[in-house]
């Protein structure tokens, strides 16, 4: 009996223990976006457009961790305590 690639790939490896079943591609060149893609009927156009949708995800997504994580942190430092809410911390800064 055939194991299932995905299974297969994440016994033979660690680095594949995250591997997801589906991929999203973004549309690009005029092609329409795939949702669900199945990751063994994928092309290797298809992963590198995958990764180019994740990496601008991520770029997003440190983007906004940096921001918040450097709020937290002026707030801390003008003495900012838990339950202080951002807006009134600010208010006169912003």
């Amino acid at each position: 009996m055939l194991k299932n690639p995905i299974e297969a790939l994440r016994k033979k490896s660690v680095f594949f223990y995250d591997l997801p079943a589906t991929i999203r591609v973004p549309g690009h060149g005029g092609n329409p976006t795939i949702d669900g893609l199945q990751i063994e009927a994928a092309t290797v156009d298809d992963l590198a457009f995958a990764i180019q949708g994740l990496d601008a995800q991520l770029s997003l997504i440190c983007g906004q961790l940096g921001a918040v994580k450097k709020l937290h942190d002026l707030a801390r430092a003008s003495g900012a305590r838990g339950t202080d809410k951002v807006g009134a911390i600010f208010s006169v800064e912003v």
